[in-house]
C-alpha cells in the first residue's frame, strides 16, 4: 500500500493517477473538506479523513503501508507559527509516526535552493525539512526540483490570465534576471515512480530541472508567445509586485500572481544540470513549449 499525504494539491492529483495506472494500491490521507476530492476519473483509492495532526488518523493511514510519498507543505505562516515551524513540526510528526508503524520507505519533495541557513523563509523551512528526513533513519528519497508546471498549478495559469485580462502591463519583482529550470508536474511525477521502482534510490537526494534553463523574463515572453497575448513590462520593487498582484486579483480574479513565498523563490536562482532527468532517470523531459498547451 502506498500512503500518500499531499493526494489533493496540484502534484499530489497527478502523483495519485500515475500510481493508479501502475496499479498500485493507493491510501490518501486527506483534510476534512466540504469540497469534493478530485481524483482522475477511474482512479480508485484509499481515504483516510485527517492531517498530520490528528495521531490517530495518521496511524489509521499507515495500516498495511510500505512506503510514504509526502507531498504536503505549508506555503504562509499564521499568527502562532512562522512557515519553518509549521513544516519541520510535520515532518517530526511523520516521522514519529511511521517508525511507530515500522514504516521505512519515504520519497518527499523538496526544492533546489533549500537550506537550513537561508534568508528565505520557505526554503529554510524546506531546508530543515530535509534535515529532519535525513537524520532520521527512514529510507528517505528526497527529490528537489525547480519550478513546477502543468494544468491546475495555479501558477503559469495566473500569468495566462493577467496577460489576458490586465492589456496595460506586466509587472516583473526584481530585473526578471533570476534562472529558472521549470519542469512540467508529469515528468517530475515520473521521476518519483522510478524512486518507488528502484530500491537503490533510497537515501538519497535528486536534483532535477527540466531541459531548458530560462530567467524569468524570458520565461514570461514564452507564456506571451504561447498564448498570444503579448505586454510590455514594469520592472517592480519586490514590495511593489505584491501590492500590484494583490490589485489585479481583486480586478481581475483568479490566483493571486505573487504571494511573498513566490517572491521569495523568485530571488534566488533554481537551476541545476540540463541532464539532470535523463542522466539520474534515463528520459528526457518536456520542454515547457511543447507542453503548454493548457493555457492556449
Amino acid at each position: 500500500m502506498i500512503l500518500v499525504i499531499g493526494a489533493t494539491g496540484f502534484i499530489g492529483q497527478r502523483l495519485v493517477a500515475q500510481l493508479a495506472q501502475a496499479q498500485y494500491p493507493i491510501c490518501c490521507l486527506v483534510r476534512p473538506s466540504r469540497r469534493p476530492r478530485r481524483f482522475a476519473p477511474g482512479t480508485t483509492v484509499q481515504i483516510v479523513s485527517g492531517d498530520l495532526d490528528d495521531a490517530p488518523a495518521l496511524r489509521l493511514a499507515m495500516h498495511k503501508v510500505t512506503t510514504v510519498f509526502y507531498l504536503a507543505t505549508t506555503w504562509e505562516e499564521t499568527v502562532q507559527e512562522t512557515v519553518e515551524e509549521v513544516n519541520v513540526r510535520r515532518a517530526e510528526q511523520l516521522v514519529d509516526a511511521m517508525q511507530e508503524a515500522g514504516v521505512r520507505r519515504l520519497i518527499t519533495l523538496s526544492s533546489i535552493g533549500a537550506d537550513s541557513h537561508s534568508a528565505f523563509a520557505y526554503l529554510r523551512g524546506k531546508g530543515l525539512t530535509d534535515e529532519v528526513f535525513t537524520r532520521s533513519e527512514l529510507d528517505y528519497t528526497i527529490l528537489q526540483s525547480s519550478a513546477v508546471y502543468g494544468a491546475g498549478d495555479g501558477w503559469t495559469e495566473s500569468i495566462a490570465l493577467t496577460l489576458r485580462r490586465w492589456p496595460f502591463f506586466f509587472p516583473i519583482p526584481g530585473d526578471g534576471r533570476v534562472r529558472l529550470q521549470p519542469i512540467w508536474v508529469e515528468d517530475l511525477v515520473r521521476c518519483g515512480l522510478a524512486c518507488l521502482a528502484d530500491p537503490k534510490s533510497a537515501r538519497k537526494t535528486f536534483v532535477v530541472g527540466g531541459s531548458q534553463a530560462l530567467t524569468y523574463d524570458d520565461f514570461i515572453n514564452l507564456i506571451m508567445q504561447i498564448t498570444g497575448h503579448r505586454r510590455g513590462k514594469r520592472y517592480l520593487r519586490p514590495a511593489s509586485a505584491l501590492s500590484w498582484s494583490r490589485f489585479l486579483r481583486g480586478l481581475i480574479g483568479g490566483h493571486t500572481l505573487y504571494t511573498p513565498t513566490e517572491l521569495d523563490l523568485l530571488s534566488v536562482d533554481r537551476t541545476t544540470a540540463l541532464d539532470s532527468v535523463s542522466y539520474q532517470f534515463g528520459f528526457t523531459p518536456a520542454r515547457p513549449l511543447n507542453s503548454m498547451d493548457y493555457l492556449k
